[in-house]
């Protein structure tokens, strides 16, 4: 049980105060009642063994005048009730066999008529009665002497009434100190537990209210120093934890522009190397290439002119009836289907030719995509630019997506060629991936001023406000783990910027998104 520091104090006063008005109230006056008894019944019996002394003495002389100044030896003492003597005298039996001792009152003081109504008037009274023996050659004698007691219950009822009074007095300045301890410790002790608690809270506005001298005052003194040094250093510290949080925000910064910078970086070898890697197979692709090109007509011709010579020959044979002669040709002709044989050719031809010109035209925009910028702005035509990238991405987009092309008549712009394309190609990649199975993607070109915009737009799901703040940050994507770096958008957006450029995005989710990229015609410095 817990026991609070007010209740200890009162309770320890109490105990003091009672203990000390047990050993005033009861203790002490009992004392004195023994040691006040033992007095008296040793005063009494002396004064027995004088009067009995000066008895002896009056008998011895034969003076019985003696005998009552000596018995009238404590006349004046106000305690006296009687003073007896007493003969023993021997009371023997008739054949004188037995006897027995008996006391017969010779003398009392003061004198009574009848001494045996004196003694049985005090029989009830408190009284002490002492007896003092005496033998003389006339006779054996006792001296009975009576005292009251009322001096001594007087006595003692005046220290109860005293140390009553004494108690009392002890018992209201205990309760004064109680309450002087209470307030002089135990409120000031409360009143430092009450702060140290808010204090322990984060209240560190609390002070203590204590002046006085003493040890409480001193502790009072030192808790709110304590304090305020506390609040001084949680200051200092808000401030250091402010500078610390700036300047790691500041650290974080450019952390993150390290991390973008080396991206961009690493994207940027990449697209070089690409580039390279590209430009090469595209040179070497562009010789065969060219050579099938260029022989597809001669072939052409060449198959015609012997179907010609065929069909003449055949004609021939009908015009001089000698088809009997050629029959076997002729069987040859029809177990061969030779007429299939001639259509498939044509096919054939007309495949190659196709696929040597969609060859021809992936070269170019392998070459046109993979073209190192330099460190000067080149000028470059940004439907061509468009047009290649399509033709690089056309197996993501073939047989689900429409493409309409609505081609302005633009003029060249100053631009980094390659870097231009990688931004057609994330906003195309991203367009396309957009819609999830058959849509449709707007490509349109314009002059405005001096400007070029380019839109693109999709029938894709869109996204919302919040997405749409956050798909240049570096990083950001909204594609699953493994499929996006939530770099490509971020990268584009600095290309066109370090074009002196902007992107602006127009979306809303169900409804696709539209990118609008706006280029300079004329750029005014180098890279």
């Amino acid at each position: 049980m817990r026991i609070k520091l007010k209740t200890k104090i009162w309770l320890t006063v109490l105990t003091i105060v009672l203990m000390f008005s047990f050993f005033s109230l009861y203790y002490f006056p009992a004392q004195q009642e023994i040691i006040m008894k033992k007095n008296f019944n040793t005063e009494a019996q002396n004064l027995a063994n004088t009067i009995a002394l000066g008895v002896k003495i009056a008998f011895t002389l034969e003076n019985f005048e003696g005998i009552k100044t000596a018995m009238s030896f404590v006349k004046d003492d106000p305690r006296l009730i009687f003073v007896n003597l007493k003969e023993i005298d021997t009371i023997w039996n008739n054949n004188q066999s037995k006897y027995t001792l008996q006391d017969t009152l010779f003398a009392t003081f003061p004198e009574n008529p009848n001494p045996g109504v004196a003694q049985t008037a005090h029989a009830g009274r408190d009284t002490i009665i002492k007896v003092s023996e005496f033998t003389t050659n006339t006779m054996t004698g006792v001296i009975e002497l009576c005292f009251s007691t009322e001096s001594i219950i007087k006595g003692k009822k005046q220290i109860r009434t005293t140390s009553l009074i004494v108690s009392s007095v002890v018992f209201i300045i205990g309760i004064l100190i109680g309450f002087w301890l209470a307030r002089n410790i135990s409120i000031p002790v409360l009143a430092l537990r009450d702060a140290a608690d808010k204090v322990g809270e984060g209240d560190l506005t609390q002070r203590v209210n204590n002046k006085s001298g003493d040890e409480i005052g001193d502790l009072a003194r030192a808790f709110n120093k304590m304090v305020a040094d506390l609040a001084k250093a949680r200051e200092e510290l808000r401030k250091a934890n402010l500078n610390l949080a700036s300047t790691n925000e500041a650290l974080q910064e450019t952390v993150a522009d390290l991390k973008s910078a080396q991206e961009q970086l690493i994207q940027a070898e990449k697209m070089a190397s690409l580039g390279q890697l590209t430009a090469g197979i595209a040179h070497e692709l562009n010789n065969p290439i060219n050579f099938v090109t260029a022989n597809i007509q001669p072939l052409k011709e060449d198959m015609a002119d012997i179907l010609t010579v065929i069909r003449r020959y055949e004609k021939a044979i009908i015009e001089k009836g000698i088809e009997h002669e050629f029959s076997e040709v002729e069987q040859f002709k029809q177990d061969a289907r030779i007429d299939l044989t001639m259509k498939e050719v044509n096919n054939l031809l007309k495949g190659i030719e196709d696929g040597a010109k969609r060859t021809s035209e992936i070269v170019k925009g392998l070459r046109n995509f993979s073209r190192m910028d330099q460190n000067v702005f080149r000028k470059a035509n940004l439907n061509e630019s468009l047009e290649s990238t399509l033709t690089l991405l056309y197996n993501s987009y073939k047989e689900r997506i429409k493409i309409v092309k609505n081609y302005g008549d633009i003029p060249e712009v100053d631009c980094f060629p390659g870097q231009v394309n990688q931004v057609f190609m994330n906003v195309l990649s991203n367009a396309i991936q957009a819609i999830r199975e058959d849509g449709t993607i707007v490509i349109k070109t314009w002059r405005e001023n001096d400007l070029v915009k380019v839109s693109i737009k999709d029938s894709g799901y869109g996204m919302s406000e919040e997405v749409r703040k956050k798909i240049f940050d570096p990083f950001f994507t909204t594609k699953e783990v493994g499929k996006g770096t939530g770099l490509g958008l971020s990268i584009s957006f600095g290309i066109i910027q370090k074009h002196n450029g902007e992107i602006k995005v127009i979306s809303k989710p169900g409804e696709g998104t539209e990118f609008i990229i706006i280029i300079p015609i004329f750029q005014k410095s180098t890279a």
